[in-house]
């Protein structure tokens, strides 16, 4: 068992105050009076409920001694924990062609693994001459602590790399139990101060040490954060993350000889350059109206694809927090494919395959200088691995049948 304690905050009624007693006990025409305030404290604890809500999940790491890390969203399933599951556990058999039915196997998530169960293989892509643990090379991580980037990390620890988590808040980092940790499993260290932002270059190159692998999930987040105050209402914030500080992530990777850039980015960033149906349309600017985030991506993605650097760059749709098997089966389309309009395959996908993506990526040699848009297809099985990164035949259908 773990012996961090349990960061779920567990909310209980109250004992009714003298007040509320005397309240109850007066006059009919007294109590609209009082209704109102009722109403307010009601709301405010709705509201503080909710952040907790939020804030859960980023704690969701639980470090068992020498052993691997574990979700603590499988905890419930224990008996689960790193067991492979045959599809039609988990989806009808009438959805699934024969021959994905008796080879297709799933992790606890929904998400499909090798035949061995292992998340994926170690060989492919040449790593030779770099710096390596337990024959696989080292991982800095970019936005580590956010919802996809604790994904990313759980992934790669669990399958035996030596990580750098790169750290913007270290109570971020906290809240997710963030440690250096050595053992024979795996490597944990953490990078304090990794902010991917303008000018730091050298900074970002000293901080990358011995990685040959970068995988870039960080980002400007738009949004009120109750607990930290002032988060994603910068406008700035964009340009100064998404744009300058990819820039400055991708220099010091050049620099310092890194092998892979594996880069999450997003749908609809090229969206100017498909009509006005696209760039006019509510999904866009709504999504874009937070310092232009989009066309920042859509910037980086260029200066990364002529770096001369072996690049991976992912757009997911709409990413959940949902499990692969209740979003849908994961789908790699070409670019451009989702546009978020009605009548498209799907409009979300699980953070969850997209941290299994990045984690593909890193051996797969089709995964290399491609663009690819990520996208969970409801009611339907998860793409096979051996189909992974086939975007073009992924492509045919695009569209619901009327």
């Amino acid at each position: 068992s773990s012996y961090f304690g349990s960061s779920q905050a567990q909310f209980r009624p109250s004992r009714r105050s003298f007040e509320h007693r005397m309240r109850e006990s007066a006059p009919d025409q007294q109590r609209p009076r009082q209704r109102p305030r009722r109403r307010v404290w009601a709301a405010a604890l709705l509201v503080l409920a909710l952040a907790v809500g939020s804030f859960r999940p980023l704690a969701s790491h639980a470090w068992s001694g020498e052993g691997l890390p574990q979700s603590s969203r499988s905890r419930r399933e224990a008996a689960l924990a790193g067991a492979v599951l045959p599809l039609p556990a988990l989806a009808g058999t009438a959805l699934l062609p024969p021959a994905w039915a008796e080879s297709q196997r799933l992790d606890e998530y929904g998400r499909p693994v090798m035949p061995d169960g292992t998340l994926g293989v170690s060989e492919g892509l040449n790593y030779d001459g770099v710096a390596k643990f337990n024959g696989k090379p080292k991982v800095f991580l970019a936005g580590s602590t956010g919802e996809l980037g604790r994904r990313v990390a759980l992934d790669l620890l669990r399958s035996g790399y030596s990580v750098y988590l790169g750290v913007r808040d270290e109570g971020r980092a906290a809240e997710c139990q963030y440690q250096d940790r050595k053992s024979a499993k795996y490597e944990m260290t953490v990078v304090k101060d990794a902010f991917i932002e303008t000018g730091r270059e050298q900074a970002l190159e000293e901080q990358l040490r011995d990685a040959s692998v970068v995988i870039h999930v960080a980002g400007a987040r738009a949004g009120i954060d109750i607990l930290r105050l002032g988060v994603g209402m910068d406008q700035k914030e964009p340009e100064r993350t998404d744009l300058n500080g990819t820039k400055a992530l991708v220099d010091a990777a050049k620099a310092r000889g890194v092998k892979k850039f594996i880069y999450v980015s997003a749908v609809l960033t090229n969206a100017r350059a498909l009509g006005a149906e696209v760039s006019e349309s509510d999904s866009f600017k709504s999504w874009n109206s937070y310092g232009g985030v989009l066309d920042c991506k859509h910037e980086a993605e260029e200066y990364l694809k002529s770096s001369g650097l072996d690049y991976t760059i992912l757009r997911p749709a709409p990413m959940t927090n949902d499990f692969p098997r209740d979003v849908g089966g994961l789908r790699f389309l070409p670019p451009d494919s989702i546009r978020l309009k009605e009548g498209e395959v799907g409009s979300k996908v699980s953070r969850d395959d997209v941290s299994l993506a990045c984690f593909d990526a890193v051996f797969n040699p089709k995964a290399s200088n491609v663009v690819t848009e990520l996208v969970g297809v409801p009611r339907t099985p998860p793409t096979a691995r051996s189909r992974w990164w086939d975007v073009e035949g992924q492509a045919a259908a695009t569209t619901v049948k009327a």
